[in-house]
């Protein structure tokens, strides 16, 4: 098990990589209207969406593996798509690409929850590493109780960027904002070449962990 978590741990921090997330939940929390309740139903669409889709992949993705004639070589091609998906989005800005700011007005039309789950299902840049991770785990051959243990750990670290502002704002209510501050302005400033810079070594990362199962 520690061997697929350190597997999988490079892709779990690039998915947690979502600057578009993080001011997302740092314009929600500056609202009037119950402004914690709201980032936390928002996490936690974000989270079932998570969850589902996880749970999906790992009961798709182990029957084909373990029903493969050459499943090393099918898991390592598939390693490989992944890592040039990475590169094509970047360069086409699929990923990290320039996205309007939500209407702080509309928002509170929405419910919070439903707007986490479906903020999700378009945030590529965490996708692709999550799936990519899930096929991992699937790989690894481990009986299903760690396999729910590393998803559970890949979904809680693939959560941490988006939920830093909300577990700041609850631990530390007054000074909240001293911290975020900072934060929030660097991101909006460098988020994006940081998160794309660190994508590229990932998409590497795959490619290399694809072509050494082929040669393995």
């Amino acid at each position: 098990m520690e061997k697929i978590f350190l597997e999988i741990l490079p892709l779990a921090l690039a998915a947690t990589i979502s600057p578009s997330g993080l001011l997302f939940v740092t314009m929600i929390l500056s609202g009037k209207e119950n402004p914690k309740r709201n980032a936390i139903m928002f996490l936690l669409g974000s989270i079932t969406f998570l969850v589902v889709l996880g749970g999906f992949l790992l009961v798709t993705f182990k029957p084909a593996i373990e029903a493969a004639s050459q499943p090393d070589k099918r898991s390592a091609y598939i390693d490989i798509a992944f890592g040039v998906l990475i590169i094509i989005f970047i360069g086409q800005g699929l990923i990290f690409g320039r996205k309007k700011k939500p209407e702080k007005k509309k928002q509170h039309k929405r419910p919070f929850l439903v707007m986490g789950f479906g903020f999700m299902i378009i945030n590529t840049s965490t996708l692709i590493p999550f799936i990519a991770a899930c096929k991992i785990i699937s790989d690894g051959g481990l009986p299903a109780a760690e396999d729910i243990m590393l998803l559970a750990i890949l979904i809680a670290i693939t959560m941490m960027m988006i939920s830093f502002p909300v577990i700041i704002t609850i631990l530390m209510p007054k000074k909240s904002d001293v911290v975020m501050a900072p934060v929030k302005s660097f991101m909006s400033k460098h988020g994006n070449v940081i998160a794309k810079g660190y994508f590229i070594l990932i998409a590497f990362y795959l490619i290399f962990h694809g072509v050494r199962q082929l040669q393995g």
